[in-house]
């Protein structure tokens, strides 16, 4: 059976499948064809459904297309049932419009933030929050130029992780980076603060689930975030050093699409005692 099966008689070939998928393997040859996945691209799938998710028209499934839940548009009482929805139908946003966030909308989310629970509410994340295009651009090809050095260092490491693919697309211009994500929100803390970790993760999580009440989304930068944490160079750009640890890194932005239906996801792995 084919990954993804497509409605023809709903499909109006618009791509947003094509560019929702964060691995680059939904396929439509410039609208000549509908959506498909070439052969073999099948086991680099992550299992997302964004590109089922996101279909305005409803006319892509992803197989295995069980517990496939439609989000309702109503979503105001706070409830089991709402947030529950609302919970499960949370999205990593990887396409953005090129509009900057309004400085006192981000005051707005952050004061809500720093209400996250920590560690004996001993309250010491901090955070960056990055507007500048000059330092987004200076962290991307800092992240690079990191990945660059551990290859050199680690080839076998690099190779695991994909450097040499993820290189080579940046360079070709595709910003495998930040996602052309117009901010950042980084967070950190004291290395000292033994908890720190944890901490800032749960407060990161928090921003991310809070951002779409704000009209914003959000999406872990994985690569930027360990490149925080092992290259002190890149500490430099945002005005860190080696007293502080980069604990998580968020791009953000007003998000370029909606989604439209929750992809299905395994069952929770449950040990009962």
């Amino acid at each position: 059976m084919s990954l993804l099966s497509v409605d023809q008689e709903k499909c109006i070939k618009c791509g947003i499948c094509v560019q929702a998928c964060p691995v680059s393997i939904v396929e439509f040859d410039n609208g000549k064809s509908f959506p498909f996945v070439k052969s073999g691209n099948e086991k680099r799938c992550i299992v997302c459904g964004h590109c089922e998710a996101i279909c305005p028209e409803f006319a892509l499934i992803y197989n295995p297309p069980e517990s496939q839940v439609t989000i309702p548009a109503e979503n105001k009482e706070v409830n089991a049932v709402n947030l529950g929805t609302y919970f499960r139908s949370r999205r990593s946003i990887r396409e953005y419009l090129q509009k900057p966030v309004e400085k006192e909308l981000l005051k707005q989310v952050m004061d809500i933030v720093r209400y996250a629970p920590t560690g004996s509410n001993q309250q010491k994340n901090q955070w960056v929050i990055v507007q500048s295009k000059e330092v987004m651009q200076q962290l991307k090809e800092g992240t690079i130029n990191w990945m660059q050095s551990v290859s050199a260092a680690n080839p076998e490491l690099a190779k695991r992780l994909n450097f040499a693919g993820l290189i080579a697309s940046f360079e070709r211009g595709n910003d495998v980076i930040c996602r052309n994500a117009p901010h950042l929100i980084i967070g950190y803390a004291n290395v000292a603060h033994t908890i720190a970790s944890k901490d800032v993760v749960i407060a990161t999580s928090h921003l991310e689930l809070l951002l779409p009440a704000f009209g914003l989304g959000g999406c872990w930068g994985g690569y930027l975030m360990v490149a925080l944490q092992y290259s002190p160079d890149l500490k430099k750009i945002i005005g860190l050093d080696d007293t502080v640890t980069v604990h998580s890194a968020l791009m953000i932005g007003y998000p370029k699409y909606s989604y439209s239906k929750i992809p299905a996801r395994g069952k929770a792995d449950i040990h009962w005692l």
